[in-house]
């Protein structure tokens, strides 16, 4: 059990300097073919669970309203383009998905299922 704990921190750490999903060698058994479709699965609830919570956090970080309040009581130029320049604060990091979590998870579910990684050079 410690081993495959071992095992899984080493493929956790060579993931974080990843920016995609290694190459893998899936199972071909019917069985592993089927786990591997309920992590696919699995993922693609994740991905459309983080993309709602992102479009809702983008929502809500909109203060176009309150840029414009700003600029019409703006009493010169320089406080005009201050307020102005508020209009890109109103990103917030929260509205970008990020499916880091949902593919990890993924990787991890398919290694469960059999699947091998590849080497990656």
């Amino acid at each position: 059990m410690r081993t495959i704990r071992i095992g899984l921190a080493l493929v956790l750490m060579a993931l974080a300097g990843c920016a995609s999903e290694p190459r893998l060698l899936m199972p071909t058994s019917p069985e592993g073919m089927a786990c591997v479709a309920a992590c696919d699965a699995v993922r693609s609830r994740c991905i459309t669970s983080e993309n709602f919570r992102a479009q809702g956090a983008a929502s809500g970080c909109d203060n176009s309203h309150e840029v414009q309040t700003c600029v019409d009581r703006a009493v010169d130029d320089r406080t005009m383009l201050a307020c102005q320049a508020k209009q890109n604060t109103g990103f917030c990091p929260d509205s970008v998905a990020d499916h880091t979590p949902c593919n990890e998870e993924r990787l991890m579910c398919a290694l469960r299922c059999g699947a091998r990684m590849l080497d990656t050079e």
